[in-house]
């Protein structure tokens, strides 16, 4: 036992040494995510359910996320690290962090939200993280699902954080607006991933066919990379707000972040509830004035069988007073003015858990429906089991 406790202190303090850091979004992500990828090498390389290790029991849980370069892996990262707590890592100390007793989660890379819907409700992981846009179309079995019988039995956690979607010009493109990418080269991510999803469902909104634009399929960096050699028109990113990789585009004085707005936009928000309207202030970006766009959110899935106290503990744990530094919605949280006291910091928590309830595509797991009427959140009608 003594092993887990030396590696899960090491997990802990490098997580608090990364809270510190000016780049804290991405680097406390980074930096946990590969110390919990590390731990379940160390441990076996494919995780059991559960290990009994002398009189303590070790509960191994997965999370799919993405690619082991991508923010789903960071974000997996951070939430292994707050709802795990291994035996024999002593108590919880007062104000500091403090997972699930017996709980070691660990994180796995896949192919992203479309292959982690299909390993969930196979059960091959316990858990994963999802976009709103795709979890609802695999939901209903629409979109990328259609054909398929839909995935009924997976079940919501809560919402992890909010990711706006970016639609971002070459300055000069002439591209104002999402009608103008009408015969454009535009990259719309990864073939198969939530960023295709998003594009396709906004053009339709729109009315643009996408076969009048010249479709390419880049990862974020590689579209910039062309972008930047006059190669591609536009691309669709999918990140956090802000993001550090498009407020150093910005910087160069080369792209134009464009609106996703009108009638068009209010028409989705209207009809998907996986949509969410964000405006972007200005100075956010550089030489980019303030725009309104649409946000997605990140959902933290399980499978409808999954042990109802289990997911009761974790979701619990995500909003344990300790953890909160490490969740990544804390990050959208207005700063705080003035004196830090008690009411201000359950005012903050009762944002954070009120905000992981909202929205959802598909229901609360019945554990986790439990954790959010303990703490009094009125469910939505859809969210409940």
């Amino acid at each position: 036992m003594e092993r887990w406790k030396s590696i899960w202190e090491d997990i802990q303090s490098r997580g608090r040494a990364a809270s510190a850091h000016p780049a804290a979004r991405w680097v406390v992500g980074a930096v946990l995510a590969g110390a919990v990828a590390g731990l379940l090498l160390l441990a076996y390389g494919s995780a059991p359910a559960g290990l009994d290790e002398g009189a303590e029991k070790i509960t191994f849980f997965q999370i799919g996320t993405g690619a082991s370069d991508g923010p789903y892996f960071a974000i997996g990262g951070r939430l292994a690290a707050i709802v795990s707590r291994p035996p024999d890592t002593g108590r919880c100390e007062p104000g500091g962090p403090c997972g699930v007793d017996g709980l070691l989660a660990v994180v796995k890379s896949s192919a992203g939200s479309i292959a982690n819907v299909r390993a969930v409700s196979a059960q091959r992981f316990e858990s994963a993280l999802v976009q709103s846009t795709v979890l609802d179309q695999a939901f209903h079995g629409t979109g990328a699902f259609r054909g398929e019988k839909p995935f009924t039995n997976l079940r919501a956690i809560g919402s992890i954080y909010r990711e706006a979607v970016h639609l971002v010009a070459s300055r000069g493109a002439a591209v104002t607006g999402v009608a103008d990418l009408k015969g454009k080269r535009v990259s719309f991510g990864v073939k198969g991933s939530g960023t295709e999803t998003v594009a396709l469902e906004i053009l339709r909104a729109y009315g643009v066919s996408p076969k009048t634009l010249d479709i390419t399929y880049e990862e974020p960096a590689r579209a910039a990379e062309r972008m930047l050699r006059g190669q591609l028109d536009a691309f669709f990113f999918i990140a956090g707000e802000p993001s550090p990789f498009l407020a150093d585009l910005a910087n160069r004085g080369t792209i134009d972040i464009v609106p996703i707005s009108g009638e068009a936009a209010q028409k989705l928000l209207a009809t998907r509830r996986a949509y969410m309207p964000l405006h972007i202030p200005d100075g956010i970006y550089r030489f980019n004035g303030a725009l309104d766009t649409l946000a997605v959110s990140t959902v933290w899935i399980c499978n409808a069988s999954a042990d109802a106290d289990l997911v009761h503990n974790i979701a619990a744990a995500l909003f344990y007073p300790g953890n909160r530094e490490l969740l990544p919605a804390n990050e959208d949280l207005p700063p705080i003015i003035g004196k830090r006291d008690k009411a201000t910091e359950d005012a903050r928590r009762r944002l954070l858990v009120e905000g992981a309830a909202e929205n959802l595509v598909i229901p609360l797991h019945p554990g986790a429906a439990r954790f959010y009427r303990e703490e009094n959140i009125a469910l939505e009608a859809f969210a409940k089991p």
